[in-house]
């Protein structure tokens, strides 16, 4: 712990950035899953899925301290139950890419050909909601510096409407990619279809909480109203 106050100083926003740098490292290496799986290479999807377990415990860890940073007397320019929520937000990302890393490795799950596009293709429509997350978290510094208010403020409140307007479109294709799979018949086993419903709701909620935590980030904007 001594390492981790060394490494932040005094300043929690450090440790919030550290913290999502951490879940977005699971959140990326969440790709590299999915290629393993496409292409059936089982003994490096179990190792990804390792990494992205060890990943998720050392963000737990930096989110340990920034908790204990937040039960001190520390001044903030922001409420602490603001930057809780964050926090909050963007810890459920790291356990979400360890749900879905978890049920991958469960047992071989194969998909129909047909649907293989549609699935990777979802995939990447909610990573890319989380990388757009991790693009609004890193502006905190240039926030922080701002007092969070100014030409910063407005810059990354545009990228939250534009969050908020992508994770709209994720719902009508988990509807319809859910519906397809039960569809499948025989091509997929019962425990197959469970499991990948499964992966399918992770991912939804996955997207959730990066648009949720890009909402705690717009609470804590200072934008002057236009006259």
């Amino acid at each position: 712990m001594a390492i981790l106050t060394n490494l932040f100083g005094e300043s929690p926003f450090g440790a919030l950035e550290a913290h999502g740098e951490k879940v977005h490292e699971c959140v990326r290496l969440l790709q590299e899953a999915f290629a393993h799986l496409a292409a059936g290479r089982l003994d490096q999807l179990h190792q990804t899925a390792d990494r992205i377990f060890q990943l998720e415990t050392e963000a737990d860890g930096i989110r340990n301290h920034l908790h204990e940073m937040l039960t001190s007397k520390t001044l903030l320019a922001i409420r602490k139950e603001e930057l809780f929520n964050i926090l909050e937000q963007q810890d459920s990302m790291a356990d979400r890419a360890e749900d879905i890393a978890a049920t991958l490795t469960y047992r071989k799950l194969d998909l129909p050909e047909h649907l293989r596009e549609n699935v990777l293709s979802y995939v990447d429509m909610v990573l890319r909601n989380c990388e757009l997350e991790a693009g609004i978290m890193s502006k905190m510094d240039l926030l922080v510096e701002s007092s969070f208010g100014g030409r910063d403020a407005l810059t990354v409140n545009r990228l939250i409407t534009e969050l908020a307007e992508r994770e709209d479109e994720v719902k009508p294709k988990e509807i319809d990619l859910k519906r397809k799979l039960l569809a499948a018949g025989d091509a997929l086993s019962p425990v197959e279809a469970m499991l990948w419903l499964q992966v399918i709701t992770y991912l939804s909620e996955f997207s959730k909480v990066a648009d949720r935590a890009g909402n705690g980030v717009r609470m804590i904007l200072r934008i002057k109203p236009s006259k």
